[in-house]
């Protein structure tokens, strides 16, 4: 019999064995009373046909879609994060490898990514959701527990008690890089910084400036800028540290992108990255190996958190409680050409910034 996969019926596969219909319905549901023999021709005649359930059908039966939902936030720069790129290629080859699918979608404000995450609700489009960037009061986890739909976030909020989330201890990161720095001689450390409704910016913020009390510096807030998250905020970032009267000599930055566009203004400007100014981010991406210089990072692979949290949801999907599905992470400094010892103070930096311009 010739034909398509889409094509190919139950009724085709028994009429070709010459069997009940029953019978290649029992053997594809695995029921134990058929003989390995018969069960044997079957599936044979299964493979060999192209014959796939209907995923519809399968659907029905289950109760379930076996697919994911992400709906991807847009505007500030978000959108075009590659760490979510790099994150969201994760989740999807994991869930190649177990047979489920990844609905993708985008919202432009608050109000459309709830409207978003009802629709899909709505439309079974999706058995549960996975919610990346993580504010410190979600408007999304409130909805989704209410809607008692399951859902893993990727990072914490302020109160991450009783939902599933993987996240990276962020302030510990921090709280260790400017101990690293300090270690390399700067005593001026310039913080590029993120939005402050999303959890990790907090909590990364606040890891810089326990590492500096830590070291003894004083916090200055002129030495601190909040951006979009992408490269050009870090070229804004750069230029507005780097004018001060007294500018730091390191630069450590919460995301790579916003490390990558530092680095290039300070190219623009004349600078030697690793040695008139450091620069440290935050990500491990895999395009930090590849610019010049190399960047050194704290690394959290987003594929690897990808394929994490999928494996996470599934099991919440399944019926494991969501408080017991909570796992925090720690990031590894990968350290490459960015960052070294001071070669000017910051007084000989502001001098030779104002012969440049």
């Amino acid at each position: 019999m010739s034909g398509s996969r889409s094509s190919v019926t139950i009724d085709d596969v028994a009429r070709h064995l010459g069997v009940a219909k029953g019978t290649v319905s029992r053997v594809l549901n695995n029921y134990t009373d058929i003989s390995p023999a018969t069960r044997e021709r079957v599936l044979k005649a299964v493979k060999e046909l192209g014959y796939q359930p209907s995923s519809t059908a399968r659907s029905l039966k289950k109760g379930r879609q076996d697919t994911l939902g992400i709906v991807l936030p847009v505007g500030r720069g978000r959108g075009a994060d590659p760490f979510l790129a790099e994150f969201v290629d994760g989740v999807a080859r994991a869930l190649d490898e177990l047979d489920r699918d990844l609905l993708i979608t985008t919202a432009h404000s608050a109000r459309h990514m709830l409207d978003t995450h009802e629709r899909l609700i709505a439309r079974r489009k999706v058995d549960g959701f996975i919610l990346t960037r993580t504010e410190v009061n979600d408007p999304r986890i409130e909805f989704l527990q209410t809607r008692r739909f399951p859902f893993v976030a990727h990072g914490r909020t302020a109160d991450p008690s009783g939902f599933a989330w993987l996240d990276i201890d962020n302030e510990k990161t921090f709280v260790e890089g400017v101990a690293h720095l300090v270690k390399l001689g700067h005593r001026r450390i310039g913080f590029l910084g993120g939005p402050r409704d999303l959890n990790f910016a907090c909590q990364r913020r606040a890891g810089y400036r326990r590492g500096l009390a830590e070291a003894g510096l004083n916090e200055d807030s002129a030495l601190e800028v909040e951006l979009a998250l992408t490269e050009e905020g870090g070229v804004e970032g750069a230029r507005q540290l780097l004018g001060l009267y007294e500018p730091p000599t390191a630069l450590f930055c919460i995301t790579d992108a916003l490390a990558i566009g530092a680095m290039r203004l300070c190219r623009d400007l004349g600078l030697r990255v690793g040695e008139d100014v450091t620069v440290i981010g935050y990500d491990g991406l895999p395009v930090g190996a590849y610019v010049d210089p190399p960047l050194t990072t704290f690394s959290q692979s987003a594929l690897t958190a990808g394929g994490q949290i999928a494996r996470m949801l599934i099991d919440v999907i399944e019926g494991t409680a969501p408080a017991d599905r909570q796992e925090l992470a720690q990031a590894e400094l990968i350290r490459r050409s960015s960052d070294g010892p001071p070669a000017r103070t910051p007084e000989e930096l502001a001098k030779m910034l104002r012969r440049s311009v």
